[in-house]
């Protein structure tokens, strides 16, 4: 009887042992990713099975972005493979740019003909621009890379990155930042060879707010524009940072994003001088743009690019000095949630963006601008599907193209202060104050131009 009994508790006890799946033949011998920037990385993989391997596939993802991308390289089906997906910095159908300091995880996974499978353990890259002897100086938030000039010029490059990071924690209260990386490139060709192709020829800088990477053309002799180009950029990211959140890119006037650029380009939020020479003719001569007429893109003719920049920053210092900081990070809260413009502007300070132009003018001493009683129209929400989160998150299967900033050169002059219908409103950051540092140039020799704008 004491047997028996002993029997059926043991079989109970194997029935509800857990089944241990036997382990996949497919074994992985060595995997890897090789770096040639700025032309292509090649993700490589040898493997083997106990049957011909049929099917390897490699999936990539990028830190910032959601959606990974799934490429299947051809190999011919055996025992033994070794397999290589070629990553093209230069052509999107086979991956697409990434700027150097883009970090990432890939995965492989691998099908034999004997219905085996196996999917290996993320890893980790950083795309690498190894043509440089780069020197680092970096913190918990920020890391400034350069290759040419003296520690003294990093030294300033990295302490007006940190000063304006830290007028955005302080000021307005946008701290959880993923850490920015800022790549100083002091050659102009250089510069070019590292950006994506076809970049417009005065561009002196891209942001990849995506990835958290700036890059700069900045000559050490240059040093002055530099940090104010820096700075500029640098908000952007941090600005974009803030704003994206986990349902996509959300909008909110792109007169604030470069107000607020501008006024954090130098410690005491003094003015550009180009753009405030622009703006002080146009106060002078009652020839402001409308508010509502920057709301989504900025003049494409240099001229009124310029007064756009300047009327912007200017409209944010009002804003800033009149009713406080406070007030202006629940703003930036406000879009992070998705309020469109004028229902944000109403629900933090009461009044519409009409009447915010009104009440500036008034400052200004220009007569009011009429404001119409029909309905106007407001910034909507404008998803992209990225999410600034850790790569820990499991990401759709799907491809995400890269996104970055696109400058355009800008054509004759415009009649009329109307907002251009065909130059993307991320163009114009780089394109104006590349003129800005163009018309530098005619009597310094120095400056170049830089681009900003968002996503």
């Amino acid at each position: 009887m004491r047997f028996g009994i002993f029997c059926t508790l043991v079989l109970l006890a194997l029935s509800f042992a857990p089944v241990t799946r036997a382990q996949s033949p497919i074994v992985v011998e060595s995997q890897s990713v090789e770096m040639d920037f700025p032309d292509a990385m090649r993700f490589v993989l040898r493997a083997s099975s106990v049957a011909p391997i049929q099917l390897a596939r490699v999936t990539v993802w990028q830190r910032g972005v959601a959606l990974g991308s799934r490429y299947t390289p051809a190999f011919t089906p055996k025992e033994n493979i070794s397999v290589s997906f070629n990553w093209n910095f230069q052509a999107f159908s086979s991956g697409g740019y990434l700027p150097p300091g883009t970090h990432g995880e890939y995965t492989w996974h691998l099908e034999d003909s004997a219905g085996n499978s196996y999917d290996t353990p993320r890893q980790s890259y950083i795309v690498q621009d190894k043509t440089k002897n780069w020197r680092i100086l970096a913190n918990k938030d920020v890391r400034v890379s350069w290759y040419k000039g003296s520690d003294v010029f990093g030294e300033a490059i990295f302490g007006r990155a940190i000063v304006a990071r830290e007028f955005f924690a302080r000021e307005l209260e946008i701290e959880n930042v993923e850490p920015l990386e800022i790549f100083v490139y002091a050659d102009t060709r250089e510069f070019f060879e590292a950006l994506p192709p076809f970049s417009a020829e005065w561009t002196g800088g891209r942001m990849f707010p995506e990835y958290g990477v700036i890059m700069m053309n900045i000559a050490p002799e240059n040093v002055e524009w530099g940090l104010r180009a820096t700075s500029h950029e640098l908000s952007h990211a941090i600005l974009h940072s803030k704003i994206r959140g986990t349902i996509g890119q959300l909008a909110m006037p792109h007169w604030v994003d470069e107000g607020l650029a501008v006024y954090n380009e130098t410690d005491d939020h003094a003015p550009d001088e180009h753009f405030d020479e622009a703006f002080t003719d146009a106060v002078r001569r009652n020839t402001l743009i409308p508010l509502r007429a920057l709301q989504q893109r900025f003049p494409d003719s240099s001229d009124q690019a310029q007064l756009a920049y300047g009327q912007s920053y200017s409209v944010v210092k009002f804003m800033i000095d009149q009713y406080g900081r406070e007030k202006f990070a629940a703003l930036l809260n406000a879009y992070q949630q998705g309020v469109p413009g004028d229902t944000a502007l109403r629900q933090v300070y009461g009044f519409t963006q009409d009447e915010l132009e009104n009440s500036w003018r008034t400052s200004l001493g220009v007569p009011l601008r009429e404001i119409s009683s029909a309905r106007l129209p407001t910034i909507a929400p404008r998803p992209t599907y990225e999410v600034s989160s850790s790569l820990n998150n499991t990401p759709a299967p799907t491809v995400e193209p890269t996104r970055v900033s696109v400058v355009q050169s800008p054509p004759p002059d415009a009649p009329t202060p109307a907002p251009s219908q065909s130059v993307p409103a991320n163009a114009l950051c780089g394109a104006v104050l590349a003129l800005g540092g163009l018309v530098t140039f005619s009597f310094l020799k120095r400056r170049r131009a830089f681009s900003g704008g968002q996503d």
